[in-house]
C-alpha cells in the first residue's frame, strides 16, 4: 500500500546496472522548470526531484539509477542528495523517450 505521498517504488543500481536496493518507496515531482539542454546543448533533459519516503539509506550518488518498477523508466542523479534525519532528497534527470 502506498503512502499519500508516495509515487513509485524504486530499483536503485550502478550506472552498469548492478542493483544497489530495491523497492524503495519514493515521491517524483516534476522540476517546473522548461527543459534544460545538457550534454553541450545536444539532449534535452527533463528534471525531478525525488524524496524517499521511509528510507534513508543507502544514499545514491551522481550517477546512480533509479528504476521506476512498475513502468522502467529511468532516471539518473545528478545533483548532490540531501540527507535529512527521516528522508533524502535528489535531484534526478530523465532522458526523452523514458529510457
Amino acid at each position: 500500500m502506498m503512502d499519500i505521498f508516495q509515487t513509485s517504488f524504486m530499483t536503485l543500481q550502478q550506472e552498469d546496472g548492478t542493483p544497489i536496493a530495491q523497492h524503495l518507496a519514493c515521491q517524483l515531482d516534476t522540476v517546473n522548470i522548461p527543459w534544460n539542454m545538457e550534454n553541450q546543448g545536444m539532449t534535452p533533459d527533463d528534471w525531478y526531484d525525488l524524496y524517499s519516503i521511509g528510507w534513508t539509506s543507502p544514499v545514491p550518488a551522481r550517477g546512480n539509477i533509479f528504476v521506476d518498477e512498475s513502468t522502467n523508466k529511468k532516471y539518473r542523479v545528478f545533483g548532490n542528495p540531501a540527507p535529512y534525519i527521516d528522508h533524502l532528497e535528489v535531484r534526478v534527470s530523465m532522458l526523452p523517450g523514458g529510457v
